[in-house]
């Protein structure tokens, strides 16, 4: 493993999304952006709506949507458990698109505040989805 290398897992619920040496990882947590490198405090943190940066030991970038859950680093080791997330050359953008059409319809029906909130996550996450899509779409 070179010097400036560190473990990173992903996980959701649909199982284990990454697991490699990487560089470095750039995300959003909900006080702002972290970027983690080698030889990082000791440290954890939630998560938020957002774009995640991977940087690859051959010097490459790999982009994914992400949202909410928890980062923690710990001995040159970073673990994100997300509840959602998917690299950009992997995003259905059609279904992302369905989702969000689907989650506006939904918070116009003015519901129930639950309801209201599902919604509003599920917006947040077909956004999040489409632009990582868009921006990274090169990728592809």
């Amino acid at each position: 493993m070179d010097d400036n290398q560190l473990n990173l897992q992903i996980c959701t619920t649909d199982g284990v999304a990454f697991d490699g040496q990487v560089k470095s990882v750039k995300a959003r947590t909900v006080v702002g952006d972290v970027c983690i490198l080698k030889r990082h405090a000791n440290y954890m943190t939630m998560i938020d709506y957002g774009e995640i940066r991977i940087q690859t030991p051959d010097g490459g970038m790999r982009y994914a949507a992400c949202s909410k859950g928890f980062l923690s680093v710990s001995d040159n080791r970073i673990r994100i458990i997300a509840t959602t997330f998917e690299f950009a050359d992997e995003i259905d953008i059609e279904r992302a698109k369905k989702a969000k059409q689907l989650a506006e319809e939904r918070i116009a029906e003015k519901r129930s505040a639950y309801d209201l909130d599902v919604a509003e996550a599920k917006l947040e996450r077909a956004l999040i989805r489409l632009m990582v899509a868009d921006k990274y779409g090169s990728e592809r």
